[in-house]
């Protein structure tokens, strides 16, 4: 296998890093701290917002105690607190729906998005060992955290803080690539999807395990003044993945329930009906 630093490019120029990790044509200058490569360009962080508030700390806190106070975090247990019994099994069987598909990876594999490491914890878990997981963010401390919180010393696993819009990343990198609710989160979901098919390898597979609204719904309305429908909404996100090259495109519904009123989360909105899904996809050549 490669050494994953070899798999990084500059996002500005898309040339390749030294072992120092400055740009060999534009000069940019990036950093490793923490276990976290941040191959993030400035530009992407203009105006962006955080979902997560990490503070020094969390960082600095012993293992265990970082991870109580995860555990204990008030706002997680109330976000949880207001999901209604339909939501809750659905979301299970979301969850072990996408656990079965994990033991068929092999290679090296890509979660988009990782923030907090659901999708992390299920391969970590997962009793197939045979492939590496690189984690990647924007948020460079939201990556340190899980890193710590996971302990995952496991030498399979890596770190890139890189904008879902314009990978960090070279071509052909990927054998699979994972996506939970990222693109439901990112605004130009388009770009994403065009960036994950330029990451995978020929033969490479998507799987993206999301929850999705209904067209002229209020979430709908919500989602496209946001502009987030494009990634919330499955027939969007089928189309977009044509577009960019996609084949062989499944998308399978395992569950559905109606969201109940939830302050902690702008979607969807309360009374509709979110349909837990996982799309697969393919880059056959």
């Amino acid at each position: 296998m490669k050494k994953i630093q070899d798999l990084l490019m500059c996002p500005e120029c898309k040339s390749g890093l030294s072992e120092t990790l400055k740009c060999e044509k534009c000069g940019s200058e990036f950093a490793y701290e923490q276990g976290v490569f941040d191959v993030v360009s400035p530009k992407a962080l203009c105006n962006q917002e955080w979902q997560w508030e990490i503070t020094d700390e969390m960082l600095q806190n012993e293992v265990e105690t970082a991870r109580k106070k995860a555990e204990d975090d008030a706002d997680i247990k109330a976000y949880n607190a207001y999901k209604n019994k339909e939501t809750l099994e659905a979301q299970k069987i979301h969850r072990e729906y996408m656990e079965y598909l994990i033991e068929g990876f092999s290679g090296m594999v890509c979660d988009l998005s990782t923030g907090m490491g659901s999708n992390l914890q299920k391969m970590l878990n997962a009793k197939n060992k045979d492939f590496s997981i690189v984690c990647t963010d924007i948020d460079k401390r939201v990556l340190m955290l899980t890193r710590k919180l996971k302990q995952t010393d496991d030498n399979r696993v890596f770190y890139i803080a890189t904008d879902g819009r314009s990978m960090s990343i070279k071509d052909n990198s990927f054998d699979y690539i994972t996506s939970l609710a990222a693109l439901g989160n990112i605004p130009d979901s388009d770009k994403v999807v065009r960036e994950l098919y330029r990451m995978l390898k020929p033969k490479g597979k998507i799987l993206i395990q999301g929850g999705y609204i209904e067209k002229g719904s209020k979430s709908f309305e919500l989602a496209q003044s946001k502009g987030l429908e494009r990634g919330l909404v499955e027939e969007y996100l089928i189309n977009g993945l044509k577009a960019a090259g996609f084949e062989n495109i499944v998308s399978t519904i395992v569950a559905e329930a109606i969201w109940a009123e939830n302050p902690y989360d702008l979607l969807p909105v309360a009374g509709d009906t979110q349909r837990y899904c996982i799309i697969q996809a393919e880059r056959t050549s």
